[in-house]
């Protein structure tokens, strides 16, 4: 796939901010260690997620792998996580925490766009975490959410840079999920054949 130009200003702002620069990736993860080292963030924002052991989750929009950690842990052994990323860095810094905590329940999964090759109705959780805001074609990324998921799975959204308003507007455009439940920090959304 061949990557546009974009502009600092188009990188800044969100406009063709799905597949960034080498350079913007590594300041978006060094800034992220630091809200990680100083403010506890990835662990916090983990807690709040309805991940149970023994489920299959995917990590979709995994960046450098904040929540892999402790995904596998809540998991167990009998579970697996899959951490997505369209970013070769990401799957770089999944494949060094997988290596580094001995990590054998965490499979790394480079996307092409937003499909991926995981199997049909197989997970029972798929989480995007600051995230959503980026995605160009949102219809698209949540029909491929869909062919994911069991069909009592729950998919969970955080808003990432965007109102929320703007979150529900286009889960509710693609017309695959309902929002079932949302508080102040992410919705979470089941398929609307349930």
């Amino acid at each position: 796939m061949k990557t546009e130009k974009k502009t600092i200003s188009e990188v800044m702002t969100g406009t063709g901010r799905e597949h960034i620069p080498n350079v913007f990736f590594k300041m978006m993860t060094f800034t992220m260690k630091l809200m990680d080292i100083f403010a506890n963030q990835a662990n916090q924002n983990f807690k709040r997620l309805p991940i149970k052991k023994g489920q299959i989750v995917v990590d979709y929009g995994c960046g450098p792998a904040r929540y892999i950690k402790n995904a596998s842990k809540t998991i167990g052994s009998t579970g697996k996580l899959w951490a997505v990323d369209i970013h070769p860095l990401a799957i770089e810094y999944v494949k060094h925490k997988i290596d580094k905590y001995k990590l054998n329940n965490v499979e790394a999964v480079l996307a092409n766009g937003y499909s991926c090759p995981i199997p049909d109705n197989s997970a029972d959780v798929i989480y995007a975490l600051d995230m959503f805001h980026m995605i160009e074609k949102p219809g698209e990324l949540l029909s491929e959410f869909a062919r994911m998921l069991k069909p009592q799975g729950i998919v969970i959204i955080e808003d990432g840079h965007q109102p929320r308003e703007n979150t529900i507007k286009k889960i509710t455009n693609s017309e695959l999920f309902s929002v079932t439940d949302q508080n102040k920090y992410h919705v979470v959304c089941q398929l609307k054949n349930i």
